[in-house]
């Protein structure tokens, strides 16, 4: 080869690296364009529409109240926006009952609005959180994980608070009295209910429902006998315990076939909730009251009481969820309170959250 075509070779050479690097930063330009372009669109032309917000019903397991949260993805805005093609992100909210920080733990992404519309927590193994939502997912507790689809398994029997999709009732929790001995019965009562149904000779079922109205009530101590017909005790006398007065008062009990809820800790009680206050701005307070009707301490929620949507009762204390009293023209916060058994002390958290 001449000196002529071997510089003409090195030339072509360089000209071809030349033209590859230019290519190559051409296209790592564009890329980078599009880059910018993208996270332009989605971070300054995307709307986020904010807070998550409580699905279904929650549950109370051994460890944790457990509850779906549902956040909208981001979108562009568009004039004639579809909103049925908006796309949706599930997550398991996990607070701890022994008051450690609460961990959310996303389990589902790019949900159309339609397919999670039953969406509910079925129970705990006690290893994983299992959840229908778009289809049958757990969460391991001990990872704070979701379970790939290949170790699902069988979903366990439901443990802890129903979560079918209509949910129990704030209602089901609450009880008119409870049995303190086999003979004696602890009541809450207004004027009119005592003189209607706490009359010697009359009779007191083991289980009664707290009657949803909004009077005063005191608390009623009653004999009866202790064997009973039909499940009736006839009332062989009976006293107001106290002159304070309670607003649409009840005992809060495990479910609609309990009695009130009865914990040994210094002293044996029953929890007693009641309104703050008449109108609009009452709120929830619970407390403790002894069986010979001290009340031992009393723990305003904050919660407005007739807003409340659940009561998740438990060992060692009992958990609200609602909020607080309506503001008008603003969105109240949903939350949930845990009240403990013990010295009335109180946790709140947010159920609306990022």
């Amino acid at each position: 080869m001449t000196d002529q075509a071997q510089r003409d070779a090195v030339r072509f050479v360089h000209r071809l690296r030349h033209v590859k690097t230019m290519t190559g930063l051409i296209g790592l330009a564009l890329v980078l364009v599009v880059g910018a372009l993208f996270w332009i669109k989605e971070q300054m032309f995307s709307i986020h529409p904010g807070d998550a917000a409580p699905l279904g019903h929650a549950l109370r397991t051994e460890r944790h109240i457990a509850q779906l949260l549902q956040t909208l993805e981001p979108y562009t805005p568009s004039p004639n926006r579809d909103h049925s093609r908006d796309t949706y992100r599930l997550s398991l909210l996990l607070v701890p009952l022994d008051g450690g920080p609460e961990e959310v733990v996303e389990v589902r992404r790019r949900l159309a609005p339609n397919s999670f519309a039953l969406a509910r927590i079925l129970g705990d193994d006690g290893e994983a959180i299992w959840f229908d939502a778009g289809g049958v997912g757990a969460v391991r507790l001990r990872t704070l994980t979701p379970i790939d689809d290949a170790d699902l398994g069988t979903p366990p029997a439901r443990r802890g608070t129903s979560a079918l999709p209509l949910g129990p009732s704030v209602d089901d929790h609450l009880a008119a009295g409870v049995f303190t001995s086999p003979t004696t019965w602890l009541g809450l009562h207004s004027p009119d209910e005592a003189a209607r149904d706490l009359r010697p000779g009359f009779s007191l079922r083991r289980v009664r429902d707290a009657e949803s109205a909004r009077v005063m009530r005191r608390l009623h101590r009653a004999v009866v006998h202790a064997e009973g017909i039909g499940g009736r005790h006839a009332i062989t006398a009976a006293e107001v315990m106290d002159t304070a007065e309670y607003l649409g008062a009840a005992f809060i009990r495990l479910d609609r076939s309990s009695q009130g809820l009865r914990r040994t800790i210094e002293t044996d009680g029953v929890l007693m909730i009641h309104t703050s206050a008449p109108g609009l701005r009452g709120t929830l307070v619970v407390a403790r009251v002894d069986l010979d009707g001290t009340v031992r301490w009393s723990t305003d929620t904050g919660l407005d009481r007739f807003l409340l949507t659940q009561i998740l009762p438990g060992e060692g204390s009992t958990a609200f969820i609602g909020t607080r009293p309506t503001v008008p023209g603003t969105v109240s916060e949903p939350l949930l309170v845990i009240v403990a058994h013990e010295r009335g002390t109180m946790r709140t958290v947010s159920l609306a959250r990022r």
